[in-house]
């Protein structure tokens, strides 16, 4: 690995926990603010949120192996493309806010959430929540430029800088206004536009090679990242069936008080999936610029490290495992009830993630994204049938849920590999 590379990883796996520990302190003050039945109200809104990220057809990730390229070659296109995917991405986000902000009035949102005479004006909430997360998509388009630059260090930072002001902004809020899911979203909102617009600055104020401007849109350039992005699309959409219908599945089926303990059960086990994402964070773009320059040997090392890396992060896993309800507890400051095997069930994904989210990084890296998006396909269409088979024929409840999860997960465990050494393979004979 170059040092540009290993700076990048120090300072991504040095921010992360430090972010990660912040919104783990942050988790009980919500929690206690809220109560659980809003709490599990908003986990869900949070869910459905993410789901606008995925709209932007993957430009976002097609921009940053495209800007990558450009700039490993100096091949003069980087200003056209961070313009043209602005533009289109802009485009995007304005109709996806119009339409879900439209459809959000004729939801009938306490069904959706599974509560009665709650005193909140959840479509309101929805909305408002929506808005921002449009705008805020768009400006994020700084985070795809640094990782393209080699700095996910940056990004890093970041997200450290939201979750201190999300978490300065609720002591305040939960010291002058009773439980309110309107403030909450305010408050995740205004975070990420004020880090978002001071990023930006930052990032285009001396770079004027790859500033964005109107007349530096391209349309041709343009649908070239799109062609890319289409495919990211569509691999991530199918993740989004694949990750993000658990809490809806369960809060439709047993209620949003029964989405806090799975929330429970994944956020810890996110702390080992999180550092682990932070050291693979500025992988993506450097094998990327690896393949770009024909340097597969080198490409194959950091393959080789990357397999040394996840032995400590599985044995973190099997020890969380064992210990998670008393350091729950010290978490939570209060008593969860966990289904049985819920807790197992999360170290099982925990470990399957690490894996899976390791090759996927190598295989976007590589651009081999044509070959996963039938895998994802397949996943997505298995993922809810499966999650619905153990939990209701199975009577494992939200537990099974999270191992249809890992069921579906598996097949993309063992493809992938199969994939990755297979390309570097015929590459090196060429």
């Amino acid at each position: 690995m170059n040092k540009k590379l290993k700076i990048n990883m120090i300072g991504s796996t040095i921010c992360k926990p430090i972010s990660m520990l912040i919104s783990y302190i942050y988790v009980p003050i919500v929690l206690n603010y809220l109560g659980m039945e809003k709490y599990g109200i908003w986990s869900t809104i949070l869910t459905i949120l993410s789901w606008i990220s995925y709209f932007d057809i993957g430009i976002g990730n097609g921009l940053r192996n495209k800007l990558t390229e450009s700039l490993s070659r100096k091949d003069g296109r980087s200003k056209k493309l961070v313009s043209s995917a602005y533009a289109f991405i802009a485009i995007i986000m304005i109709v996806v806010a119009i339409i879900f902000s439209a459809a959000a009035s004729f939801v009938n949102w306490d069904r959706v959430f599974g509560v009665y005479n709650i005193e909140e004006n959840l479509a309101g909430v929805v909305t408002i929540s929506i808005i921002f997360v449009a705008v805020n998509f768009v400006l994020s388009i700084c985070k795809n430029v640094l990782y393209a630059l080699q700095k996910a260090a940056h990004v890093s930072v970041m997200e450290l800088a939201v979750q201190l002001i999300n978490m300065v902004c609720i002591l305040i809020v939960t010291r002058v206004f009773e439980s309110n899911l309107f403030i909450m979203a305010l408050i995740y909102g205004i975070s990420m536009l004020i880090v978002n617009i001071t990023a930006s600055i930052i990032v285009y104020k001396r770079r004027e090679n790859i500033r964005p401007s109107l007349r530096d849109v391209d349309i041709k350039i343009g649908r070239s990242i799109t062609d890319l992005g289409m495919r990211f699309f569509i691999v991530q959409l199918c993740a989004l069936i694949l990750f993000t219908t658990d809490s809806l599945i369960i809060s439709y089926l047993y209620g949003a008080s029964d989405v806090t303990p799975y929330n429970t059960v994944n956020k810890l086990f996110q702390v080992i999936i999180g550092v682990f994402a932070a050291l693979l964070s500025p992988i993506w773009s450097a094998i990327t610029e690896y393949a770009a320059q024909t340097r597969y040997n080198d490409i194959k090392k950091i393959i080789k490290k990357i397999y040394l890396m996840m032995i400590p992060f599985f044995m973190g896993a099997i020890i969380l495992m064992f210990f998670f309800i008393p350091i729950s507890r010290v978490w939570l400051q209060r008593d969860i009830p966990y289904q049985n095997y819920l807790i197992q069930c999360g170290a099982a994904y925990c470990i399957v993630s690490l894996w899976t989210n390791s090759h996927g990084t190598i295989a976007n890296g590589l651009g081999l994204v044509k070959n996963q998006v039938y895998m994802a396909i397949i996943q997505a269409v298995v993922n809810i049938p499966v999650s619905l088979y153990f939990a209701k024929e199975c009577g494992m409840g939200s537990a099974g849920v999270m191992l249809g999860t890992v069921v579906t997960l598996l097949i993309s465990s063992f493809w992938l590999p199969i994939l990755i050494h297979g390309y570097l393979r015929r590459r090196k004979k060429q």
